[in-house]
């Protein structure tokens, strides 16, 4: 009896995209450590594709996109600043790939850690009933702090979010309601139906693009251009799904900056993406209203917002504070940069005290922070405390990851230099 003839699984490519904007650096060592994983889970090189385009950055990218394009990167150089959404839209347009292969649309601030790859790979293309994924994305190697988990922008959002910066009462009710989306987001053990995620690292087919029309929609100058994709998505009918399993770094806001470096042109393209966004999906009359409310919340953000808790202030640290409470317990510790918490990278800890690891404090900016401690069974509060870290934060990349074979060598000693 002849036996059966079984064909290989068809090759599968992928198409990494990378929009720059004065992130060389940070650039070549994400690229690297996607390199890394991909030849580790023993692809072909042949089938991965990466395109990067550089946004008119300002500051000098010469030496980390030429050592780039030596290494097989595909570099773009705008004129112009196309925003986030123009950027992404000229990289795909010069991808290549068939219908079934993904797509991989990356922040150049991202380090792929071992595995996380092919959980979110295979996961997509295996699936079609999943029209994006995201993987679970910590702010440090150490995988101490969770980023924030994005809710859908709406106009109740708004409202609330808006309402929180002048009435406690409403500060209260959102932070509560946050809080526990959020602790069930760095708490999952499976993966997790939303209809919103982070746009720093999304995965989807190519068909799935096809599908849409677009990849972005490139009104948008930057911010929103990734709700709207994940809206869209769902529209399709398709499961937008974070990854639990994948685990990836997001070296957040190399690129826009916080607190003062943020406010001027991020600030601007910010405001001018929301007007597109809520005007799209809530009509004339909702983007005027929604206009309305963003106004009022500059108005009562400018004035530092209400606070909602007493914090004891622990004042200027070059180093770690150590956070206590009463006794051992279950505790959802938050980490955010403004004293109303609206937004809070998180960790979920067991004990009575927590100090945050060396190999975390340095990616912290140099600056205000404000923290507080909530049972996680009851939500009871336990404690809050303020502090400014008067060090400067880590503004240069981890090192580039070993190569595990010859054939990504190349790009690894690139981005290590």
């Amino acid at each position: 009896m002849t036996p059966a003839v079984t064909s290989a699984p068809p090759r599968r490519r992928l198409s990494a995209l990378v929009v720059n904007y004065n992130t060389g650096t940070f650039a070549e060592v994400a690229i690297a450590s996607l390199r890394c994983e991909w030849i580790a889970e023993g692809r072909h090189p042949d089938d991965l594709e990466v395109i990067l385009v550089d946004n008119a950055s300002p500051r000098d990218q010469t030496e980390p996109l030429e050592r780039m394009e030596r290494h097989g990167v595909r570099v773009l150089r705008s004129d112009s600043n196309l925003g986030y959404a123009g950027g992404m839209n000229l990289a795909y347009s010069h991808s290549t790939g068939d219908s079934a292969d993904v797509v991989a649309v990356l922040n150049p601030d991202l380090y792929f850690l071992p595995g996380s790859l092919s959980k979110l790979f295979d996961f997509v293309a295996d699936n079609p009933d999943i029209g994006a994924a995201d993987p679970r994305t910590y702010f440090d190697p150490g995988k101490v702090l969770h980023l924030p988990r994005n809710l859908l922008p709406t106009l109740w959002e708004h409202v609330f979010i808006t309402g929180s910066l002048r009435f406690k009462s409403i500060l209260r009710w959102y932070t509560k309601k946050r809080t526990r989306l959020a602790a069930q987001w760095w708490t999952a053990t499976d993966v997790v139906d939303s209809d919103m995620l982070s746009g720093c690292c999304v995965f989807l087919r190519r068909e799935v693009i096809d599908r849409l029309g677009m990849l972005m929609d490139d009104r948008f100058p930057l911010y929103y251009e990734d709700t709207d994709l994940f809206r869209r998505v769902r529209r399709l009918g398709l499961r937008v799904v974070h990854q639990v399993h994948a685990e990836v770094l997001h070296h957040w806001s190399r690129s826009s900056g916080i607190g003062a470096a943020f406010e001027g042109e991020p600030r601007k393209r910010q405001l001018a993406a929301a007007r597109v966004y809520y005007a799209k999906y809530y009509g004339p009359i909702g983007g005027k209203i929604a206009d309305w409310i963003t106004a009022k919340g500059q108005i009562w953000g400018s004035r530092g917002g209400v606070p909602l808790h007493d914090c004891i202030e622990l004042g200027p640290l070059a180093d770690p504070p150590r956070i206590a409470w009463d006794r051992e317990r279950d505790v959802i510790l938050e980490v955010g940069l403004l004293s109303n918490w609206l937004l809070s990278a998180g960790i979920v800890v067991h004990g009575a005290a927590w100090v945050c690891p060396l190999e975390s404090w340095e990616w912290f900016f140099e600056g205000a922070y404000f923290v507080r401690a909530l049972d996680q069974k009851t939500g009871a509060m336990l404690g809050a405390w303020s502090f400014t870290k008067c060090t400067p934060g880590r503004n240069h990349p981890l090192p580039a990851p070993l190569p595990p074979t010859r054939a990504v060598e190349g790009a690894v000693e690139g981005a290590a230099r």
